[in-house]
C-alpha cells in the first residue's frame, strides 16, 4: 500500500469515527431531554373503581340525614276529661236535710238507684214527657216494698179515678182506657213534714198485694213490678207528693231518699240573671280530677202539671248516689259552674247562676 492510499484510509476512518461519536451523543442528549420531560410531568394515578361496599358507604354519608330519637311505647291508658275551667260561682245554699224514705225494691236489686236517663223533671232531651217521678228498672216479678211506716190509700188500675183526698181524680196526668200508671199502690207516710202529707206512689206493677186501708211498716211486701199503663218495659215507677195525693203535687224523690251506703245525693239550682229558673238545660258532673261521672237537665215546662221544686231549696235538678268525694258540676255550653262536695248519707246543694 503506498503512503498516499494509507493516508487516505485513515482519514476516511477519522471521519466514521467522528460521525459514530456525533450520534452516540446526539442520541444521548434526546433521552436526556425526554427524561426530564418525564421528570417534570405531572404524575397521574389512575381512579380505582368503586367496589359495592365503598358505594353504599358514601351513598350513605354523602347526604347528611337528621337522626331522630325514638319515642318510648306506653301502654295507653283512658285520659280523664279535662275538668271544665269554672267561671262565676256562687256560694252553695245550705240543702235541707229531709232524707228519711227507703228504697222502693231491695238494696240488693239490679236497679237499686233511679235511673240516670229519664230523672224528674227531665224529658231525654225533648224525647218524652216531662217525667214526675224517678224509674226503677227491674225485671217482671221483682217484689216492691214500703218506703216507710204508712197506709195504703189507694190500691188499683188508674183508669178509674182513686186519687185525690175524695179518691175522685185522676192518678196520673189524665184518664186513659189501661190507665196512665197501670196497676199502682199509693200509701200515705205515718211521717209529716212541716205539716203536711206525704206519699209513695208505685206505678206500672204487675201483681197488687195489699189492700186500702192497711197499715204498713217499711220493708213490707208491696206487690210485684210490671209494666202496666203507658210504661214501655219493666220497672215501677216511683213518685213523692207533697200536701195532696195527685199528679200535680209531685215531688223530686231524690230529695227524700235515703242515699246508697258511701254515697249521697246532689241537688242544684240555675236561674238567669233575672233569677227565674232555666228550663231544660243540660247539666254535666265530674269529679274533680276531670273524670265525667254523668248528665241530667234542669226541669223542663209541663202543659198538663207544672213540677214543682222543694218548699226552701227552689232547685231544678237533682242526681242521685254519687260516690262520696269532691265535684265539679257544670252547665254544658256556658261559663257557670261550681264545686261540690258530696258526703256520705247527705244531700249536697249547688247554686250556678241567678240573682
Amino acid at each position: 500500500m503506498t503512503l498516499n492510499s494509507r493516508i487516505t484510509q485513515q482519514i476516511l476512518i477519522a471521519i466514521a469515527i467522528g460521525l459514530v461519536l456525533a450520534c452516540v451523543i446526539a442520541g444521548a442528549g434526546i433521552v436526556a431531554q425526554n427524561a426530564l420531560r418525564i421528570a417534570s410531568a405531572p404524575t397521574l394515578t389512575p381512579t380505582p373503581k368503586p367496589t359495592a361496599s365503598r358505594t353504599a358507604t358514601r351513598a350513605a354519608t354523602s347526604i347528611p340525614t337528621t337522626t331522630f330519637t325514638p319515642a318510648i311505647t306506653q301502654t295507653p291508658t283512658a285520659s280523664p276529661t279535662p275538668a271544665p275551667t269554672l267561671g262565676p260561682t256562687r256560694t252553695p245554699k245550705p240543702a235541707v236535710q229531709h232524707l228519711f224514705i227507703d228504697r222502693p225494691v231491695a238494696i240488693a236489686a239490679i236497679g237499686n238507684s233511679p235511673s240516670r236517663n229519664y230523672l224528674f223533671g227531665t224529658t231525654r232531651s225533648g224525647e218524652l214527657d216531662v217525667h214526675h217521678g224517678e224509674e226503677f228498672e227491674n225485671a217482671t216479678g221483682t217484689p216492691v216494698f214500703s218506703v216507710a211506716d204508712g197506709t195504703v190509700v189507694v190500691a188499683g188500675n188508674d183508669e178509674q179515678p182513686l186519687c185525690g183526698d175524695n179518691s175522685r181524680s185522676p192518678c196520673g196526668r189524665n184518664l186513659q182506657p189501661d190507665g196512665f200508671y197501670g196497676n199502682l199502690i199509693v200509701i200515705q207516710l205515718a211521717r209529716t213534714y212541716r205539716n203536711q202529707r206525704i206519699f209513695a206512689l208505685y206505678g206500672h206493677l204487675n201483681a197488687i198485694d195489699v189492700t186500702v186501708g192497711r197499715n204498713l211498716i217499711v220493708g213490707d211486701v208491696l206487690g210485684e213490678i210490671g209494666q202496666t199503663g203507658i210504661a214501655l218495659g219493666p220497672h215501677v215507677h216511683f213518685e213523692v207528693r207533697v200536701g195532696v195525693n195527685d199528679y200535680a203535687h209531685t215531688r223530686n224523690p231524690i230529695l227524700w231518699m235515703i242515699p246508697l251506703a258511701g254515697r249521697g245525693a246532689l241537688a242544684g239550682r240555675y236561674a238567669d240573671a233575672k233569677n227565674v229558673l232555666v228550663q231544660g238545660a243540660p247539666i254535666k258532673i265530674y269529679r274533680d280530677d276531670g273524670t265525667y261521672v254523668g248528665e241530667t237537665e234542669t226541669y223542663s215546662r209541663d202543659k198538663f202539671a207544672a213540677v214543682v221544686s222543694d218548699d226552701e231549696m227552689g232547685e231544678n235538678f237533682a242526681f242521685p248516689d254519687l260516690p262520696a268525694g269532691d265535684y265539679v258540676i257544670k252547665v254544658d255550653g256556658t261559663q257557670f259552674a261550681a264545686k261540690a262536695t258530696i258526703e256520705e248519707g247527705k244531700l249536697t246543694f249547688v247554686d250556678l247562676g241567678g240573682m
